[in-house]
């Protein structure tokens, strides 16, 4: 297509492709949808479409458009134009599926006015903020990550805390102190638990065998000893268990060990003996020997129980870390089996004091500290199974004491990266505000010179509408919608209004909704309006309006110079594009051919006079509209050479057009084939010969009388007669 002019008009016939242009062109407006899939020919696999903008001193700008057969398409707009569409498919779309009743739903944003404050240094510093913020959030993610990695390490993914640690919650966090390496070697300890700890708790050291009291009164008394010689003492004390064992097996005169009768000599020994043994000296040596006795089997057993604690000690320093709430100290100290030996060996000296002298009273010094140092040992003992308890509790409770390490580490974590990112945080907080704030300047600009696009459209459409229609119609900017009579019409619309008001409504409707497709009021500029017959079933008021506000396309968008490219069939509202300078170049389509209009405007019968002339030479084949042009040049011929004649047999019985009467098709097309009938509504329809010589014998006369109509639609007739 090579159309010069940034106002053309383009006259073409029906069938010749305008609606095919008109929907190519909208394929590049946005949001008009996918291209019917038959503006392919059915004898052709895939169809392509170019149009190029052409600017002195300036590379050429392309839009090009192509389609298969299987529907696939492609739309490439390279010409910087805002294409914006009027044709059956936008009316449709717009208007006849909504019942003729405006809507707004699809105006929305806003305009940016040309008067608006230049806010590009603003936006670029914005842009600038914008990549430093996302850098500090880049480092924050890489901090969260690692952390993230970490704790899959050590199979923490499935807790709920470590799928809370994201880069949002983090710099919602506060900074606080954490512990996060305590908590680590607590998670540590208590994984690495082992299987079968024993029960801890129970702890015990038996002094019951041990009576101070006793001791103590033993020692602090003074016993009076038997009369009997020092040699006698030495000699029996020694052997006293003995001594006391024979005498309870003593029966008779018959010694129990040797069975040697007794002699008096025996007897009075063992008399002496046997007072000795009842008297009160060797019941305190019982006694002394009984205590001393308990308190070496005390060391015994403190030696025992000196074992069973050591060992309690470590299995709380090995179990310690996994419960480090529990225990801010080892167990208590108990005094070593060499030091507790010490004590108890004060005490057994002084009993062996009080055996070699019962009459002597003894101090029980060292006895109080044996009693004192049982009693620290007992407080530590009570307070080790106290612990211990504890800690056997908490070792029955280990896995759920391992979940909460869990939870806690996590936890920790996510505050330890809080900590670690403080300044990272901060600095994007500061970027961030400073966003904020120079966005809301450039908004604050803006919005200076901007305006709603729903109202722009609505303002346009209201005037539009009053301009065409006065009074009787109006358009309410609030509500969107058409009133009769002050009463809206809503989908009404459509029964109300004639086919005729409905068109020109839609064509209102397409000026205001040119406003949706702007963002900068600037790009106005841009705008290319592509317009196919707006003035279907319109009578010549109307006709006049559509014209008027084609004319005012400039002041309506502030547009200079306008382009447009509008397409008709219709050569009155041709020619009054072209008498009132509403278009700059005037151009005909005609069988894929473009053509720049010799004249100003168009003869009504030039195009007729064209067909003709290709069906006369068989460049194509007689159709439904070949007898209306016939009687379309005829006519014309009338009005011009006899318009006395009363109707058109009148004129074809006159002497000059002898020639058109001998053709007997030429009057029968005029009268039965014009106005859209077909050849097939006769019973019997003339062949394409018959139609061809009709065609033949038109252009003969028109040869013969008036050949200058013929040149100057630069026919080279030829034809036989």
């Amino acid at each position: 297509m090579a159309l010069s002019g940034s106002r053309v008009a383009l006259y073409s016939g029906n069938g010749q492709g305008k609606t095919c242009i008109s929907r190519l062109f909208r394929a590049a407006e946005p949001g008009t949808g996918n291209l019917p899939i038959r503006i392919i020919n059915y004898d052709s696999k895939s169809g392509n479409f170019s149009f190029t903008v052409k600017q002195p001193g300036a590379d050429d700008k392309s839009l090009s458009v192509s389609m298969s057969f299987d529907g696939t398409q492609s739309v490439n707009n390279g010409t910087g134009c805002i294409f914006h569409v009027f044709n059956s498919d936008y009316v449709h779309d717009n208007l006849v599926a909504s019942h003729y009743s405006p809507s707004d739903d699809s105006f929305s944003g806003y305009i940016i006015g040309k008067e608006n404050i230049d806010v590009s240094l603003k936006r670029e510093r914005l842009n600038n903020l914008l990549q430093q913020g996302q850098q500090k959030r880049a480092a924050i993610d890489q901090a969260v990550d690692r952390a993230r990695g970490e704790l899959a390490d050590l199979n923490l993914t499935r807790i709920r805390n470590y799928k809370e640690l994201t880069t949002e919650n983090i710099l919602l966090l506060d900074v606080e102190p954490y512990d996060y390496d305590a908590i680590l070697s607590e998670f540590r300890a208590l994984n690495d638990l082992p299987e079968n700890v024993p029960t801890l708790a129970g702890i015990s050291f038996d002094i019951d065998s041990i009576d101070f009291d006793s001791i103590e009164t033993l020692l602090k008394a003074s016993f009076s000893r038997d009369e009997f010689t020092e040699e006698f003492i030495k000699e029996v004390s020694p052997k006293r268990s003995f001594i006391e064992t024979g005498l309870d097996l003593l029966d008779g005169d018959i010694c129990p060990f040797c069975g040697r009768r007794f002699d008096d000599e025996v007897r009075t020994l063992i008399r002496s003996y046997d007072v000795y043994v009842q008297g009160q000296e060797a019941k305190v040596a019982d006694a002394i020997e009984s205590h001393i006795t308990a308190l070496e089997s005390l060391k015994v057993s403190y030696r025992a129980f000196d074992v069973s604690y050591q060992d309690r000690r470590n299995w709380l320093f090995r179990l310690k870390p996994a419960f480090p709430g529990l225990f801010e100290e080892e167990l208590p100290s108990i005094p070593t089996p060499t030091d507790f030996d010490i004590v108890v060996n004060g005490v057994i000296e002084l009993l062996n004091e009080k055996a070699g002298d019962i009459s002597a009273a003894c101090g029980c010094g060292a006895v109080e500290k044996l009693r004192e140092q049982i009693s620290s040992i007992t407080d530590a003992i009570s307070s080790a199974n106290s612990a211990l308890s504890a800690l056997d509790q908490s070792v029955s409770g280990s896995t759920r004491a391992l979940t909460i390490s869990k939870q806690k580490l996590c936890v920790e974590m996510s505050k330890k990266v809080r900590s670690d990112c403080d300044s990272l945080i901060e600095e994007r907080a500061a970027i961030s505000e400073e966003y904020a704030k120079l966005l809301e300047e450039i908004k604050a600009d803006e919005d200076r010179g901007r305006r709603l696009k729903r109202d722009a459209v609505a303002e346009t459409l209201s005037r539009l509408i009053h301009s065409v229609f006065g009074n009787k119609y109006t358009f309410d900017p609030e509500l969107f919608t058409v009133q009769l009579d002050n009463k809206v019409l809503g989908t009404d619309a459509e029964g109300v209004m004639s086919d005729g008001e409905k068109s020109v409504l839609a064509f209102c409707h397409y000026i205001a909704s040119t406003w949706s497709l702007l963002d900068l009021e600037e790009d106005s500029a841009k705008l290319f309006f592509v317009i196919d017959d707006p003035i279907s079933s319109l009578d010549y008021h109307y006709v006049y309006s559509v014209a008027q506000i084609i004319k005012e396309l400039g002041s309506t968008f502030s547009l200079s110079p306008v382009r447009l490219l509008l397409m008709t069939h219709n050569t009155a509202f041709f020619n009054l594009l072209a008498r009132n300078n509403i278009v700059g170049k005037c151009f005909t389509l005609h069988s894929g051919v473009i053509e720049s209009c010799k004249s100003s405007y168009l003869a009504p019968y030039s195009e007729h006079l064209k067909d003709l002339y290709e069906v006369a030479r068989g460049e194509s084949q007689p159709t439904h509209t070949t007898g209306n042009s016939i009687r379309q040049v005829i006519e014309t011929l009338w009005r011009f050479d006899y318009p006395a004649a009363t109707s058109l047999g009148n004129y074809l019985e006159t002497p000059g057009c002898s020639d058109l009467c001998n053709c007997e098709y030429v009057y029968t097309m005029c009268q039965d084939l014009s106005h859209g009938a077909t050849p097939f509504d006769r019973e019997q329809p003339p062949d394409d010969e018959a139609v061809k010589r009709a065609c033949v014998t038109v252009l003969n006369h028109i040869y013969e009388r008036y050949p200058g109509q013929l040149i100057a639609l630069g026919i080279d007739y030829d034809l036989d007669s």
